[in-house]
């Protein structure tokens, strides 16, 4: 589980840095566009919690993909916590849901709206205050709900092509799921 968390993590870093220029940005143009297209960091850690069914897949996922892209984002070392904390809040969800050992989809898509949650916290300590509105608020916790949900909807259909394609998911006890 940990090279696949790895592996997922470093596309992550990879998808961070690519992103970076445009998501810096769209953060400095406007926070609600951002809220749209800055939770694209999240699709790693999601997509390895649907793929792997392993706890702390998401969490493990998510703080390596902090760490690697850390020395190339304006955040530095912030860049763990606006990571780890979401992931950590959505991986809480899935384990109390007992999602990784009996999977179901209302618990997914749950933790998915706890790590936007989450993230929308987060981007509410960053917003700049002369343009901090009620309406920029609502705006911008609906575009981080419907990004994140988005994005564990294309978790899902990615653990589906995968499947499809014929990857094999890792082995838990004697058969694998």
């Amino acid at each position: 589980m940990l090279l696949q968390c790895a592996a997922f993590g470093a596309l992550t870093a990879v998808l961070i840095v690519a992103m970076s220029p445009i998501t810096s940005s769209v953060a400095l143009a406007s926070p609600i566009a951002y809220s749209l297209v800055g939770s694209i960091s999240s699709l790693g850690p999601l997509v390895a919690a649907r793929w792997l069914r392993a706890p702390g897949s998401l969490l493990l996922t998510a703080l390596v993909a902090s760490l690697l892209a850390l020395p190339f984002t304006a955040l530095g070392f912030l860049i763990v916590v606006a990571l780890g904390l979401p992931a950590l809040t959505a991986e809480l969800v899935l384990l109390a849901g007992r999602f990784y050992s009996r999977p179901r989809e209302r618990f997914w898509y749950l933790a998915a709206a706890a790590l936007a949650l989450v993230l929308f916290a987060i981007s509410l300590v960053v917003i700049d205050p002369a343009v901090m509105s009620a309406w920029v608020v609502v705006f911008t916790f609906v575009g981080r709900m419907l990004s994140v949900l988005l994005l564990a909807s294309v978790a899902v259909r990615i653990e589906q092509a995968l499947s499809r394609a014929g990857v094999r998911r890792r082995h838990r006890g004697r058969d694998s799921s």
